[in-house]
């Protein structure tokens, strides 16, 4: 015969707080390394992304600059056929074609703190070679297109 006394005993259900703490604090460990390694990822992309939109004006300039070797900074800009000085990544702006020397600048809009407001210059040499330099940009961030200004 069964004792009245007999009491069944449930399986314990839910999380004790020591386990939520230690599942807090691994979080809080991989936030603290995934962040950063994440924002270095989006300052490398913005830079990419500015040397890239920049560049674009170089065929315009190189097709111009044919015809007329020394134009005015307006025309040098008409020249890189950009709708606007605005795009998504840059502000850009140009060195006014001088005997076929010319330039375009983009001055990198947003991004983290390493790369918003640097400088990505393009620069045209009386050959039709263009090289690229960034100025004031972290070098981890730079690329072998468009090094570091030294």
């Amino acid at each position: 015969m069964k004792s009245i006394h007999s009491v069944h005993c449930l399986p314990q259900r839910g999380f004790t707080l020591i386990e939520l703490m230690i599942v807090v604090a691994i979080l809080a460990i991989l936030a603290a390394i995934a962040l950063p390694m994440y924002q270095d990822y989006v300052a490398k992309a913005k830079v990419g992304a500015a040397i890239a939109e920049a560049a674009g004006g170089k065929v315009g300039i190189d097709t111009e600059i044919i015809m007329t070797p020394t134009m005015d900074a307006t025309k040098t800009m008409a020249a890189t056929r950009f709708s606007k000085p605005e795009t998504p990544n840059c502000t850009l702006s140009v060195e006014a074609a001088n005997e076929g020397k010319a330039g375009i600048t983009c001055v990198i809009k947003g991004g983290p703190a390493g790369v918003a407001g640097k400088k990505i210059t393009w620069s045209r040499d009386v050959k039709g070679a263009w090289t690229c330099e960034a100025e004031g940009i972290v070098a981890e961030y730079t690329s072998a297109t468009c090094p570091l200004k030294t």
